[in-house]
């Protein structure tokens, strides 16, 4: 599926306006300040913040296994980049588990907007 596909189903899954979701996708893509990742029929957008950082949105309607295997594989991406920190809204906790499971050191975060 195209990203932008994936994001339209995405927000329709969770109540979200899909104008206002593809909106806030293309509002941070253009300009190089946000680069979009693709795997599967998932795709995460990363927002740079400065200093190594970058926010992060998972858009996804990829079962829970196979999100499992793709988000393993964006992760190993992301560590060849110069992201060294990940700033999201963590408020699934089968996200959590799934991004401890393949590596990833979720914290609270220290920036008080995240």
């Amino acid at each position: 599926m195209k990203p932008s596909e994936i994001i339209t189903a995405d927000a329709q899954q969770h109540g979200v306006d899909t104008k206002v979701a593809l909106n806030f996708v293309a509002h941070h893509t253009t300009g190089g300040k946000g680069n979009l990742l693709q795997a599967g029929d998932s795709v995460l957008l990363l927002i740079h913040i400065g200093g190594g950082a970058a926010e992060c949105h998972l858009y996804t309607i990829d079962p829970p296994v196979k999100l499992h295997r793709m988000l393993s594989h964006l992760l190993m991406i992301i560590k060849e980049s110069p992201i060294k920190r990940l700033y999201g809204q963590a408020d699934n906790e089968g996200i959590i588990k799934m991004l401890q499971s393949i590596g990833l050191d979720v914290q609270h975060s220290d920036i008080q907007k995240y």
